[in-house]
């Protein structure tokens, strides 16, 4: 692996410089944590460490015990330094896995609760948001966390406010979904405190089309999102999932279903409270947000592919998300 100081491997290496302007992160891993979130989020930091020729953002490795700690993938990580050695200025990134979710942990969360109280910033990533959740620390803010982790958080944590957003920044707390989405939230940290370009840099780098901004929100499973136990309902929905672009007559898919239009509308109003047409736009004005927000693509192409004239897509977009697609693009947030 990459050494924990952020310097990229030894074969031909440029001359870094150690001379970090920020503090660094500290990665406290639990066994079985997620490793792609992981990989994703430390990939962005060596990234940015090389391409600046110097240490701008240090990271290390660290457990609870102080012991090398095995991802759910079977890879083995050994830690780099004790707990004890962390810097006030450093902060904290609590990646966990599956574990979070069977079991607590309050050596980590009264761990986490101190180091909250020491200064220390707290960021949870995948799993790791339900850490900082158990520690106490997301009580009145946004909370961004995995699709999975979600019904574990709203049945234990009832108080606490979870988005579907791909990751949530404040002031010392941020949270993020896990997955690639943890590159994304290093990125938005590199575009906030780095020099300019760096983090365009880093995205060409790694192959990635666009920084992903914290407000495009995750794409959840069908049958997750839109919970019915009919199956008619259920293949309706997996038909407008796959007609999103291009999209066909609310009779077509009754049709498919094998049930009139009537009988169709009938069943998504019992099982989901509203008709397959009102639910079907909202699913093809939630897919083009997506895709406002995370591609480059003309706001016009986007309009057209899921079905909306340019001129309608921006008064409906508005309607539902309260700015135009042009202003949602260009970061203003909605009054």
């Amino acid at each position: 692996m990459t050494p924990a100081d952020g310097t990229p491997p030894q074969q031909n290496p440029p001359r870094i410089r150690k001379d970090a302007v920020t503090g660094g992160f500290a990665f406290l891993l639990e066994d079985q944590f997620a490793m792609l979130a992981f990989a994703s989020a430390v990939e962005v930091l060596r990234q940015a460490n090389t391409l600046s020729r110097r240490i701008l953002y240090p990271y290390t490795f660290v457990s609870i015990d102080d012991q090398s700690v095995q991802a759910s993938n079977g890879a083995v990580v050994q830690v780099d330094q004790p707990l004890a050695n962390l810097r006030r200025e450093d902060t904290i990134v609590v990646v966990s896995g599956g574990a979070a979710l069977t079991r607590p942990d309050t050596a980590l969360s009264g761990f986490l609760r101190r180091a909250a109280r020491h200064g220390h910033a707290v960021w949870g990533v995948s799993s790791g948001v339900v850490r900082l959740a158990e520690a106490g620390l997301l009580e009145d803010q946004p909370v961004s966390a995995h699709w999975v982790d979600v019904p574990h958080l709203q049945e234990r944590f009832p108080d606490i406010a979870v988005g579907s957003s791909l990751y949530t920044c404040g002031n010392k707390i941020a949270t993020c979904a896990g997955g690639s989405a943890a590159a994304d939230l290093m990125l938005n940290h590199i575009e906030r405190t780095a020099p300019k370009g760096l983090a365009e840099s880093i995205s060409a780098q790694m192959v990635i089309d666009r920084i992903r901004d914290g407000r495009a929100a995750q794409q959840l499973p069908t049958k997750i999102r839109y919970q019915s136990s009919d199956p008619k309902v259920q293949l309706a929905l997996t038909l407008m999932e796959a007609f999103l672009s291009d999209p066909i007559q609310i009779a077509q898919i009754a049709d498919k279903v094998g049930v009139s239009q009537r009988q169709l509308e009938r069943l998504f109003l019992a099982e989901l409270g509203r008709p397959p047409s009102k639910l079907y736009h909202e699913m093809r004005l939630e897919r083009a947000r997506y895709d406002l927000l995370v591609t480059r693509r003309p706001i016009i192409d986007i309009a057209l592919d899921y079905g909306f004239s340019p001129s309608n897509f921006t008064k409906l977009y508005k309607a539902v998300f309260g700015l135009t697609p042009r202003d949602e693009r260009a970061g203003i947030r909605a009054p």
